[in-house]
């Protein structure tokens, strides 16, 4: 004890055990009836998940707490000591089991298996929250393992003649009230409380229900409220839909709702706006050019920032993969997937990591599905994209070897040596040079094509000049360096013969979009279709 007294004089040692102390004391006085025990969940649940943000780390089914340093060991059984209380005070369903290992100077305190999904369920209630998120990606996880109950409550006139009902949302032992209003034009639900932590509980319990909402400070009254209304209800998960659902039929049935607008609600939740469960209604189609669209038109708008994070969260950048519109002005919103965006989404589903990986691979499968009901022109054109963004950068030129390819009907093998891209030029045109090392029978060379862009619609297109000085002559070198774009591209380029003698040998997006198939060229032809595409 006198070195514990000692030691813990120290700032960088004494917090150590002051929060496990005091939520040891908070759960003891909450177990014997001297405290809340709802509230002594919620708060021991927010200080618990804080430590892990700081020091410890949540895998899939693994949730782990280090404590280090001078007096490790005390402090970790001072932390068990906590748990072995919290277990107490849960719901059967709820408790679980935790071990403790030992490492060089450092104690980890594990929950593993269906021990940490248990942990996980409690922690997605409690863990801390604002702004529409955790304020830990490491709790990101914890959304996973969550299993929101959701019960309809008793529905009523009110004084001004308005539909309402209850309706309850609850994980393990923790629940919160909500009221439900069948307005004009709106299902809205909705939640008030002058205790921001409650508004925050409120927000955190509807996100694990699938609702994407926000708490919002209303007037100067100190009241915070959550808010949502039927498109963001409407992609929700099933459980929340079909209590909303029921509530729509008893209005209707009680001759409260007008019965077409009760058969659009119920269409909206029974069915949904997703194609894919999570997913918003996208629209996908060709537009007047033939090119392919993908937009999503929400008549909330609050959705519109939502699918916006979902986008970013999936590693998407707003401007060069997707482009958004806050509904202003008579005109509405929209997220507009952009050709590079579905390209990039298709590259994260086929070598991205973890989450971002798993959200674009869902992302991919539900757009080329809304393509597949569109009609086989539009789901060949989102297969075509999709295959080249899942392309970019997965080979390396010397994969080239030895390929057998026609150019004006005469055979060529091309063997790649090397080759590399680089930008030049400033506040001008801006070209990206594509140079490859190439033995093309049997001659060895060095060619170079130069990428700009041109016209009105901001093409890209690529030039390059054959040598006269070549082996046999300017005919021949240009037939050789066409097999080289063919063999890289798959597609041949065009070869134009002025007046004056020269050969000019031109390329276009599409033998862009095959030169960025290659790991040396990949990153500098994505940046410069970044820095010369018109915003």
């Amino acid at each position: 004890m006198g070195c514990l007294a000692r030691d813990c004089a120290r700032d960088e040692v004494a917090r150590k055990f002051v929060d496990p102390a005091l939520e040891l004391m908070m759960l003891d006085k909450a177990a014997r009836g001297g405290f809340d025990r709802r509230e002594a969940l919620l708060r021991f649940g927010e200080m618990y998940a804080t430590a892990i943000a700081g020091d410890g780390s949540v895998e899939p089914r693994e949730v782990v707490l280090t404590v280090g340093g001078e007096l490790g060991g005390g402090a970790t059984l001072l932390r068990l000591a906590t748990l072995h209380l919290l277990n107490d005070l849960l719901p059967g369903e709820l408790k679980f089991d935790v071990r403790t290992y030992v490492e060089e100077g450092i104690y980890l305190i594990a929950t593993t298996s269906d021990d940490a999904v248990r942990l996980m369920r409690f922690l997605a209630v409690t863990a801390p929250s604002a702004g529409g998120g955790y304020l830990s990606p490491k709790f990101d996880g914890f959304v996973e393992a969550a299993k929101v109950e959701v019960r309809p409550g008793g529905i009523r006139r009110t004084p001004r003649g308005r539909v309402a009902a209850g309706l309850v949302i609850s994980e393990g032992s923790v629940e919160v009230k909500y009221n439900v209003y069948l307005r004009r034009d709106a299902i809205v639900l909705q939640f008030q409380s002058s205790d921001r932590g409650r508004a925050e509980l409120a927000a955190r319990l509807l996100r694990l229900a699938g609702v994407s909402v926000e708490v919002k400070r209303v007037g100067e009254r100190g009241v915070w409220q959550v808010w949502a209304a039927t498109d963001m209800l409407a992609v929700s998960r099933e459980e929340l839909r079909k209590a909303l659902a029921e509530i729509v039929r008893k209005a209707a049935e009680n001759g409260w709702v007008d019965a077409g607008r009760a058969e659009r609600w119920l269409d909206k939740l029974e069915r949904g706006l997703t194609v894919r469960e999570d997913w918003p209604k996208y629209l996908v189609g060709l537009d007047h050019s033939g090119a392919l669209e993908v937009k999503y038109q929400p008549t909330n708008p609050s959705n519109i920032e939502r699918e916006a994070q979902r986008l970013r969260a999936m590693g998407l950048v707003e401007g060069r993969h997707f482009t958004m519109r806050m509904p202003e002005g008579g005109k509405k919103g929209y997220v507009r997937i952009l050709r590079e965006g579905l390209e990039r989404a298709a590259w994260l589903s086929a070598h991205g990591e973890g989450e971002q990986r798993r959200l674009a691979a869902d992302f991919v499968e539900y757009i080329l599905e809304r393509a597949e009901k569109e009609g086989e022109e539009v789901h060949e054109k989102a297969l075509e994209i999709v295959k080249r963004g899942k392309e970019v950068g997965s080979l390396r030129l010397t994969d080239v070897k030895g390929r057998e390819v026609f150019v004006g009907g005469k055979r060529h093998v091309v063997d790649v040596l090397g080759g590399g891209a680089l930008e030049e030029g400033g506040s001008g045109r801006k070209l990206l040079r594509i140079q490859i090392t190439a033995e093309i029978d049997g001659v060895k060379s060095d060619y170079e094509v130069a990428f700009g862009r041109y016209g009105a619609k901001n093409e890209a297109r690529g030039f390059a000049a054959a040598r006269a000085n070549a082996p046999g002559g300017k005919e021949a070198d240009a037939e050789r360096f066409a097999a080289l774009v063919e063999a890289l591209t798959g597609e041949e380029p065009r070869i134009y013969r002025r007046s004056d003698g020269r050969i000019e040998i031109v390329c276009g997006r599409e033998h862009l979009d095959g030169f960025a198939r290659y790991a040396e060229l990949a990153e500098a032809i994505e940046k410069w279709l970044e820095e010369t595409g018109r915003r």
